[in-house]
């Protein structure tokens, strides 16, 4: 199934082809027949060849302007208030034989694929006339510049830093606008994998998995930097690592950031994932947020920010959304907050790193399942006396432990987050749950 909950994504060639992108243009174009439509694409060899065949799709209907190779921010971005729609054509961190599509509104929020998209797709014939059309496609008399605004948003917001930092693009959509802002903001720069390849020939574009960040981490360590940065495929997500080489999870940079966007705007309401840790609420309110704890995906934060008016929301997942941009994310302002609190508090990366890791986490552990509902339900049952959750999947609150247990929206994987006060509790019951959903899978 392609059609996932925030994103439409599969193997190019396999599950996604020429058909497929014509097919999605032609429903896309009569569902906004008239309507002004930005277009863009990743890196990905499979997003280059199926954008003429969506462009043409959509020409039938709509007013297209092409963005060129961008990032998914910058699509957001030059959508915001411009465009009826916006859509970026990536599979943002997965392997490069994979493509897809990104869609959001004039107000950057996402469409739902299932939802708005699923229901009014149908297939139609690449003709020999349609064929021809594609040839005959100049993307250079519907391109349009969209960033040079985004540029000059970030050099106005954000001050220039002296600071040793490494930077890896993993050869994704971040090599072209971002790569730009950061040269010219980062005057002790080191960067690595700044050329886009859509066949990602460092690693898999993606800021979680430990064999992707040898290479930032390597680069941190020789150079001496004080902090390495790392982009996803289609730069919605920032990893960080500090000067050590130690990764910061997303909710402790969450909780980084929401301190110094409280410490400017005290009083604002601050989103994060249920899968962060409890420093984040914790921070948020001690220093006079209020803290709005959200379902996981940026389909749901973006549209709970909005609906709340939120100024900031984070998630475990290393995604960053800020209501001055437009309730959208932003590494880049990530970044800023990041080394605002290092010069404000004059700590470290890893002093601050150990100052907000007050509990021991698990991180996400995925559990392959043969019925997802029947083990939630099992493991509810188990957990009856603690405080039960039921906002996504499920979470758990006993006295010295809690986690959330939550079904893939894509596969038929459970995603466990555990977090104890310390780290013997932590492994005890990630060991006892593990446990209990082996025994419930046999049966």
């Amino acid at each position: 199934m392609v059609f996932k909950a925030y994103d439409i994504r599969g193997i190019y060639g396999k599950e996604l082809d020429e058909a497929f992108a014509y097919s999605l243009g032609r429903c896309i174009g009569q569902k906004f027949k008239g309507k002004k439509i930005l277009v863009g694409n990743d890196v990905r060899i499979g997003s280059k060849k199926l954008l003429p065949y969506f462009i043409i799709g959509l020409l039938e209907e709509c007013d297209i302007h092409y963005a060129g190779t961008i990032s998914t921010p910058l699509m957001y971005f030059g959508t915001k208030d411009k465009y009826d729609l916006g859509v970026v054509l990536t599979a943002s961190h997965n392997p490069p034989e994979y493509t897809g599509f990104k869609m959001c509104d004039k107000n950057a929020i996402p469409l739902s694929p299932i939802e708005e998209i699923k229901p009014i797709f149908k297939r139609f014939e690449l003709t020999s006339d349609v064929e021809r059309d594609v040839k005959a496609l100049d993307l250079n008399t519907l391109k349009v510049d969209v960033i040079k605004d985004y540029k000059q948003f970030f050099l106005n917001r954000i001050k220039k830093s002296d600071r040793k930092i490494a930077v890896d693009f993993a050869n994704g959509s971040t090599t072209i606008a971002e790569k730009e802002i950061l040269s010219e903001l980062l005057e002790n720069r080191i960067f690595i994998n700044d050329y886009p390849d859509g066949n990602f020939p460092a690693h898999q574009p993606d800021t979680l998995k430990e064999e992707c960040l040898k290479d930032i981490i390597k680069t941190v360590k020789e150079n001496g930097c004080e902090l390495g940065l790392i982009f996803d495929g289609d730069g919605d997500r920032l990893g960080i690592v500090d000067e050590k080489g130690d990764v910061l999870r997303g909710d402790i940079l969450t909780a980084i950031i929401a301190r110094e966007i409280l410490k400017e705007k005290p009083n604002v309401k601050i989103v994060y994932d249920l899968r962060c840790s409890k420093i984040v609420p914790e921070v948020i309110e001690k220093f006079g947020g209020i803290a709005v704890k959200s379902r996981v995906g940026h389909y749901f934060i973006k549209k709970l920010m909005h609906e709340i008016d939120a100024e900031f929301a984070g998630e475990l997942s290393n995604h960053f959304y800020f209501k001055e941009i437009g309730y959208f994310e932003s590494p880049l302002l990530a970044l800023h907050y990041i080394l605002k609190a290092m010069d404000d508090e004059n700590k470290s990366l890893s002093e601050l790193n150990k100052e907000f890791n007050k509990y021991a986490h698990s991180g996400e552990i995925n559990f392959k399942v043969k019925d997802q509902n029947y083990v939630i339900q099992k493991i509810k049952e188990h957990f009856k006396n603690c405080k039960i959750e039921e906002l996504d999947g499920i979470s758990i609150y006993c006295e010295k432990f809690w986690f959330n247990l939550r079904p893939s929206n894509t596969e038929p994987l459970l995603r466990l987050n555990l977090e104890a006060e310390d780290e013997y509790i932590m492994k005890e019951k990630v060991n006892e749950i593990k446990k209990l959903i082996e025994e419930l899978n046999t049966q």
